[in-house]
């Protein structure tokens, strides 16, 4: 017995003898003279994506308005609604990203939640909330480049500024604002994500209770023409 022991007991201590050093790991190196071999998107081409994604999952609806206002939403795909399953999913993710408020308003009914798509895509954008505000009224996103903080985005007057691809275009709901007299209340604002000629396509959330584009027309200037539902007040310009 003692003769397997000690047999044992050198079999382990040749192990532990042989048994190489362990190899500390060169440190990590950056090379600043070697660029990636693709294209980064910035910020503004994140958020535009990320519109066109989910427009794409809701069905690639497009709103389109009458002389009166009235809304007609017709789609590409398979039509959709906020509460089908599948889509309300979608919903309630651009809400809980931006805020803990409750969805659900006294009636049973969704709150309106195109504000906290805008401020969704933002986030995923990777704009921080210094750069852009976590919220469900599009108000808090517009008051903060009146601030002269950290907001990613400068206001423009629509009167004078010919909208861009990233842009966010804003009009009041249910009361008078102008650039000139822009005022807490409720807006409505899209991403565009692309410009022609004529006119641009913006898409937004909440339009016709989908994410939805919208062809919206472009005076001899490139300059937004109002609406009987959309007043323009405001364009949002990445800086």
């Amino acid at each position: 017995m003692f003769t397997r022991a000690l047999v044992f007991l050198l079999v382990v201590l040749a192990g532990c003898a042989t048994r190489p050093p362990a190899e500390t790991p060169p440190p990590l190196t950056v090379r600043p003279d070697v660029a990636p071999n693709f294209d980064v998107p910035d910020a503004t081409a994140r958020m535009v994506h990320l519109a066109q994604q989910e427009w794409q999952l809701f069905g690639r609806p497009v709103a389109t308005r009458g002389a009166d206002g009235t809304l007609d939403v017709t789609f590409e795909g398979r039509a959709t609604h906020e509460v089908q399953p599948e889509m309300l999913s979608r919903v309630l993710m651009y809400w809980y990203a931006v805020t803990r408020q409750p969805i659900v308003g006294p009636q049973g009914e969704l709150r309106p939640w195109s504000a906290a798509f805008i401020a969704w895509l933002a986030r995923g954008a990777g704009y921080t909330r210094d750069a852009f505000p976590s919220t469900v009224l599009h108000w808090d996103y517009i008051a903060a480049t009146l601030g002269g903080g950290a907001s990613a985005f400068a206001a423009r007057d629509p009167v004078e500024h010919a909208p861009r691809v990233g842009d966010l275009v804003c009009a009041p709901r249910g009361f008078t604002a102008t650039f000139a007299t822009l005022r807490r209340g409720p807006y409505h604002c899209d991403l565009v994500v692309a410009v022609s000629a004529e006119s641009i396509d913006a898409i937004g959330g909440n339009v016709g209770d989908v994410v939805a584009l919208s062809p919206l027309p472009l005076d001899a200037g490139g300059r937004l023409l109002p609406l009987p539902d959309r007043p323009w007040a405001v364009v949002l310009t990445p800086r």
